[in-house]
């Protein structure tokens, strides 16, 4: 008995911190704990007896597997690394990672067209990542420590992060069931996942700027031709509730029953393969300090030519302009005290405010704004706290 303890103990002491081992069925099953305190646990069973006669055999697995894990491996890949007859796991030499990107991409075109922007934003930093890692004269042997490699630079940007991960998951998915790559080494497990990606962002809510403050900030604008065209790309995005890049999709038609002159906008947001549709635009006036409504006529103005815009190719045009005002800066340190994000979006968001305090109908403001009820609710301001105030 005592010569039981003694080699149990001397297995139990081999183990490093945060690793234990115990009899389980006549196996050596073992556990390793992680995190804050030490609270979780990943446990395997080893294909090693609980005997005497096996320690020496199970403190040299126990090292390894330490090692491996030290490296990115998952426990039980570790394992099954450790314990299987050795086995290729890349069957691609470098020069086939941009051969795999290449039918990567060409497969997802094939499921779900992907756009030039999206692509560039949720797909091709992290590949391209991907191929210099592995391209490297010691690249990571298996998903998880190309995972943890992958996300390097992005370690304090939560959702760049979650978008490194998802890419990585999908393109070896690919490279698993198309491209012959070994499921024990190229699988991303749900927990890794999980445990990579981190917690998400907090979501920031986008600021409801005032129509007084929307007036000011036009007034501050220089008197010159230059900034005259900004201050009606402003005036387009308060009066209409516009999204910037919509600037570029302004056409003038005839009112169906009016025949005044009226805008109407061409673009359609992609949005999980759903294009919004094309649609009539409402102009709801600001009200200024006097409580008078402000009357820009802005839709007779484009129709014969006399509402010049500034050039917009640049889709952060209309950001990079702003964030050069002395009064938006302001109002982004004014509304960031009170946790709250100014953007162009905000100009949108009033405008939502605005046509709720008119009493339009939500299926109406929804239709004019260019996206669906669930987005509208979940998304824009439709009442504020001062609204109950005011009843109160």
């Amino acid at each position: 008995m005592a010569d039981t303890a003694k080699w149990i103990a001397r297995l139990r002491n081999s183990c490093p911190k945060g690793w234990s081992v115990r009899n389980m069925r006549g196996k050596v099953f073992l556990s390793v704990r992680s995190g804050k305190g030490g609270t979780t646990a990943t446990t395997v069973t080893l294909p090693i007896a609980w005997a005497a006669d096996t320690v020496p055999e199970t403190v040299q697995l126990i090292t390894e597997l330490h090692k491996l894990v030290g490296e990115g491996f998952d426990l039980r890949d570790a394992v099954a690394k450790s314990t299987q007859p050795a086995a290729a796991t890349r069957p691609t030499v470098t020069s086939e990672w941009p051969v795999l990107v290449e039918k990567f991409q060409a497969d997802r075109e094939v499921l779900a067209p992907v756009t030039e922007t999206s692509w560039k934003r949720n797909y091709q930093p992290f590949l391209d990542r991907i191929v210099l890692l592995m391209g490297t004269s010691s690249p990571p042997a298996n998903a998880r420590a190309l995972a943890i490699r992958l996300i390097e630079p992005w370690a304090e940007m939560p959702t760049n992060r979650g978008k490194a991960i998802k890419c990585l998951r999908l393109f070896l998915e690919f490279g698993v069931e198309e491209c012959d790559l070994p499921p024990e080494s190229w699988t991303l497990t749900d927990r890794a996942v999980k445990q990579l990606r981190g917690a998400k962002a907090e979501r920031r809510t986008v600021a409801t700027i005032t129509d007084a403050e929307i007036l000011r900030l036009l007034d501050s604008l220089a008197d010159t031709d230059a900034a005259n065209r900004w201050r009606n790309a402003i005036k387009l995005m308060a009066l209409y509730g516009l999204r910037p890049e919509e600037l570029n999709h302004l056409v003038v038609k005839q009112h169906p029953t009016t025949k005044q002159p009226a805008l109407f906008c061409t673009y359609q947001k992609v949005c999980n393969r759903v294009k919004t549709k094309q649609r009539w635009l409402m102009p709801l006036p600001l009200t200024d300090a006097f409580s008078e409504q402000v009357d820009w006529n802005l839709a007779g103005a484009m129709a014969i030519g006399q509402l010049p815009l500034p050039p917009l190719a640049d889709k952060y045009a209309v950001r990079t302009f702003l964030e050069r005002q002395k009064y938006w800066l302001e109002l982004k340190q004014q509304y960031a005290d009170c946790g709250e994000w100014v953007r162009p979006y905000s100009f949108r968001n009033a405008f939502s405010l605005r046509a709720h305090h008119l009493g339009h109908r939500n299926d109406v403001i929804c239709m004019a704004m260019g996206h669906s009820l669930s987005t509208h609710e979940s998304s824009y301001e439709w009442a504020r706290d001062e609204s109950v105030l005011e009843h109160v």
